[in-house]
């Protein structure tokens, strides 16, 4: 029998303790606590200098977690380096500061919270929030209105609201602009922390590539304008999912500017955006549930969006093409469309899917929209969906699979509806305007095919500028095939399906169809 002596048994005892001890060393290795560089985390110091410092230790020292435990944290600008994940633990917030002064100005405007460019294998993880504190630099007592209403259906009394201030938005203060910005960055992570209140655009990615988002949470105030999700912009190979959004403007924007009225991040690169996915993400906005394009000089090639949820909206998707740039190869799978009419000066009129190709700058060529495909959609809306391209350009091969879409009628009926919003453009008199609303609408276009899809509206529609299922013009190669649907109730004896100057027309559908123009 092997009898242990009490001094065997002390050794013991001191080899487990040395053993937890390098144990506990080798654990905190890489590991960079910002209380241990003296942060305070009452959230009314100010404690800028104390996180930063903590980012430039670990990045000095080869890269590791910047450790952010529970507590309130004061900011401005932080900037993240290469190597660094910054992890806030459950109950841990950034709150930005309200002091604009310190916030690092980037071109000519502000930036927020992170400022973070040229950086490699960089995070933000985490259960903890960063507090925009947005609410604070807004003017509360009125909103913002649309300025020339002259084209609307309703005149002085378009968007009006009898008391309140309806749907926003409201007049912003001086603020900072892109809450957390990664500029020029290769191999960012972002994933599962919440964004509260951004006064402006929450995250930017820029000039990027190599990026994942994962589990992150926005909850904006959505009467604040300007506060869209996550724009990636000019950025390639880029995964977002399992996100969850609302927002006082768009929720998800993926575009090609490489310039952007001097905002902090952009840089004027000339590089193609590609490979972009977008999956399991639900979405509100008071503009657009997701965007694609606007003023973009780069292309757009290769995104796709599956089992996308997007819920009282203003619009759900949103492409739009106003500058040189182009995009080609857009593909929507599995999405759910809830819009319905707003007041306020948002851009949007309740449209569930708005394509335009119209110019948005004074000079140059305008881009094109091509090889965009919708499969398994459903649509319940307060407006139309939406595509329409200027004399310039055009709208190429855009296809609908089995596509449901239910026109319901509007509370707001009265004040806002029957107008088309193609905003944002330098057309003439084609910005907001007075127009009749069938379902569908689509002009200039070429290979438009709308496949298995279903056209329904409320039986309460009553107004005379609610008109056919689909109306076409000049669209050049149009197929309905297993198509069902019919005039609204308020036009019973209208034609299903109206054309005007389309050519190459086919149908096997039972569809009443009137033509006019010069229909060849």
């Amino acid at each position: 029998m092997n009898i242990k002596t009490p001094n065997t048994m002390k050794k013991g005892i001191l080899l487990a303790l040395l053993c937890l001890a390098l144990f506990n060393c080798y654990a905190q290795q890489g590991v960079y606590n910002v209380l241990s560089f003296k942060a305070i985390n009452n959230g009314k110091a100010l404690t800028t200098a104390q996180l930063q410092k903590a980012i430039n230790t670990c990045a000095a020292n080869g890269g590791g977690m910047v450790y952010v435990p529970k507590g309130d944290y004061l900011t401005g600008t932080l900037n993240l380096r290469s190597n660094v994940d910054f992890h806030m633990e459950t109950g841990a917030r950034l709150i930005a500061t309200t002091d604009l002064k310190q916030y690092q100005k980037h071109n000519s405007e502000l930036a927020g919270v992170f400022y973070t460019e040229k950086a490699h294998n960089v995070s933000i993880t985490g259960n903890g929030t960063i507090f925009g504190q947005g609410m604070k630099m807004m003017y509360i007592d009125s909103a913002k209105v649309i300025g020339d209403k002259s084209d609307t259906r309703q005149k002085d009394n378009f968007r009006k609201v009898a008391s309140g201030n309806g749907d926003g938005p409201f007049y912003p203060k001086d603020r900072f602009h892109q809450m957390v910005i990664f500029s020029e960055c290769t191999k960012v992570n972002l994933k599962d922390f919440t964004c509260i209140d951004a006064p402006y655009w929450t995250f930017l990615v820029v000039h990027c590539d190599d990026v994942i988002v994962d589990g992150l949470r926005i909850e904006n105030n959505l009467n604040i304008p300007n506060s869209d999700g996550l724009d990636v912009i000019s950025s390639s190979n880029v995964n977002i999912s399992n996100c969850y959004f609302s927002c006082g403007d768009d929720a998800i924007v993926l575009a090609g500017y490489a310039w952007h009225w001097g905002d902090p991040g952009f840089k004027r690169i000339m590089k193609r955006s590609e490979n972009i996915n977008v999956n399991n993400c639900i979405l509100r906005s008071r503009s657009s549930g997701i965007r694609i394009g606007g003023w973009d000089q780069n292309n757009m090639y290769n995104y796709n969006f599956n089992n996308i949820t997007i819920f009282d909206s203003n619009r759900g998707i949103n492409l739009g093409i106003g500058d040189y740039g182009s995009m080609e190869n857009i593909n929507f799978t599995n999405i759910n469309i809830q819009t319905r009419l707003h007041t306020g000066d948002w851009w949007g009129e309740g449209d569930p899917i708005k394509i335009t190709a119209m110019r948005g700058m004074p000079t140059g060529k305008v881009g094109t929209i091509k090889n965009v495909t919708f499969t398994n959609v459903f649509c319940r809306s307060e407006n139309c969906i939406n595509m329409y391209a200027s004399e310039e350009s055009k709208l190429e091969n855009i296809f609908f699979i089995n596509l449901q879409m239910e026109f319901v009628k509007s509370a707001l009926e009265e004040t806002v509806g029957g107008n088309l919003d193609l905003r944002p453009n330098t057309v003439p008199h084609k910005e907001i305007f007075a127009r009749d609303i069938p379902a569908i609408y689509v002009e200039n276009g070429r290979n438009i095919l709308f496949n298995q899809v279903v056209v329904s509206w409320d039986k309460n529609i009553d107004k005379k500028h609610y008109t056919n299922a689909i109306e076409a013009i000049k669209v050049d190669n149009l197929r309905l095939t297993g198509v069902k649907g019919s005039a609204a109730p308020s036009n019973p004896d209208m034609a299903d399906v109206l054309l005007n100057s389309c050519k190459d027309f086919y149908t096997d559908s039972k569809l009443t169809v009137k033509k006019i123009g010069d229909e060849k």
